[in-house]
């Protein structure tokens, strides 16, 4: 009995320990695709990163030193609808995310991560959080705190 019990704790163990690994990349992927659709002007996959909720928040300073604050999906979708209605040329943009810290409870998740685009303009370097929620079996965007150009702010700085 006391075989079977230790096997089957080890059983589930990997099994949790599998899930929670597809979760992380589940987040790590829409993280990712949300960015990119952002700066690539494809709002189909921009808009499917969000939850389409009154609860969803947006706090960034943006690249020209402007700080942004939206509370809510339409607010969110009125705000940036000029970002993807617009004739000019679709910038090619090579977005990396790196150093995740991913706390994970049932189906919300905070994510904290340091993020650098490249792109005509030169490098940009943030440091970004995010809440997720699966909603519907897919994690969606819930919340965002993004800082940009933070010169020599280091992990150091921020305990």
């Amino acid at each position: 009995m006391r075989k079977f019990l230790i096997t089957s704790m080890l059983l589930v163990s990997g099994t949790l320990a599998g899930w929670a690994q597809a979760d992380h990349d589940a987040i790590k992927r829409v993280l990712y695709n949300e960015t990119e659709g952002f700066f690539k002007g494809d709002k189909a996959k921009w808009a499917d990163c969000w939850a389409h909720t009154p609860y969803v928040y947006f706090a960034a300073n943006l690249y020209g030193g402007d700080f942004t604050l939206i509370k809510g999906w339409d607010n969110l979708e009125k705000q940036f609808k000029a970002q993807f209605n617009t004739n000019r040329p679709k910038e090619k943009v090579v977005v990396q995310n790196a150093n995740y810290t991913i706390r994970q409870n049932g189906n919300m998740a905070f994510v904290w991560y340091d993020q650098t685009l490249q792109d005509s303009h030169g490098r940009t370097t943030s440091k970004e959080s995010r809440v997720v929620e699966k909603i519907g079996g897919k994690w969606k965007i819930i919340h965002v705190c993004a800082f940009t150009n933070l010169k020599g702010l280091t992990a150091e700085n921020i305990k």
